[in-house]
């Protein structure tokens, strides 16, 4: 029973699905006039990548190559002597800001938290 209901509902979607076309959302003289430019106006081939990698279309490229540095890599001197430099200057801005500042900070926060939640329910309150 199920199936008889099924098949006819089936049948009258599908027909729904196929009697839309791009003639009937688009005016006619909207099509006939871009099918004339594109006849036309032929489009001058194109330089660039994808014209270069038209010779090779359908080969695989040889993974088995190493690929070439876009850059010079650094030397294991190089890193050494910029990883130092950089933890001698993460050193210094530890010492110049010290620890004190860090208990300080957290001391105002305290502070703040303490009083300021008082403060925004009596402002909310109207007091």
């Amino acid at each position: 029973m199920t199936m008889r209901c099924i098949a006819p509902l089936a049948g009258l979607f599908l027909a729904g699905c196929a009697t839309a076309t791009i003639e009937d959302a688009v005016p006619a003289g909207a099509l006939s006039q871009t099918a004339a430019q594109t006849e036309t106006e032929a489009s001058p081939p194109q330089a660039g990548p994808i014209a270069d990698a038209a010779p090779t279309a359908g080969t695989y490229p040889n993974l088995n190559v190493a690929p070439a540095a876009a850059a010079p890599q650094i030397s294991e001197q190089e890193k050494t002597a910029e990883t130092a430099d950089l933890r001698a200057k993460r050193a210094a801005l530890a010492r110049r800001d010290g620890a004190t500042d860090a208990a300080g900070g957290e001391r105002e926060l305290r502070d703040l938290a303490t009083g300021h939640g008082d403060a925004v329910l009596k402002e909310i309150e109207g007091r």
